[in-house]
């Protein structure tokens, strides 16, 4: 009895794609990551806009200047929420790609057990055919003694 082999390509290729997977969290964690250290930014700059603005109303300014600081104010909380929509996006799409990876984890499992099992059952049949031949062995030779 042999090996199958199909086994070992299929636990391959279990590996292969659990690997993808495992490369598809990272760069959505790294995506995560990133859109979160953006979304930081902005809001830091947000709220140094705001203290200008406030800075200015204490001093002499022009309506042009007030309109310039609340515009730039408005297209930063609009880029914000673009942020956090972009944000929540990839979230989800983390979550997506952690649960694909959970899903081929499980699948390489299954088939290094459906492998390691084959190999077994071939030790195990090896096993018993060499017993056979010993105990055939003996037999002839406890047949040649009598």
């Amino acid at each position: 009895m042999k090996p199958r082999a199909a086994w070992p390509v299929l636990a391959k290729k279990a590996k292969e794609k659990c690997d993808e997977a495992h490369a598809d969290v990272t760069k959505a964690r790294q995506r995560v990551v990133h859109l979160q250290q953006s979304r930081a930014r902005m809001a830091m700059l947000y709220q140094d806009y705001v203290r200008r603005s406030l800075e200015a109303e204490k001093k002499l300014h022009s309506m042009a200047e007030t309109l310039n600081f609340r515009g730039f104010m408005q297209q930063l909380q609009a880029l914000i929420a673009r942020v956090d929509q972009d944000l929540l996006t990839a979230e989800q799409q983390l979550a997506i790609a952690q649960m694909a990876l959970r899903a081929a984890e499980q699948k390489r499992i299954q088939m290094e057990t459906l492998l390691e099992q084959d190999l077994k059952a071939v030790r195990d049949h090896a096993r018993k055919r060499e017993q056979r031949e010993m105990d055939a062995a003996g037999v002839m030779l406890y047949n040649l003694k009598t």
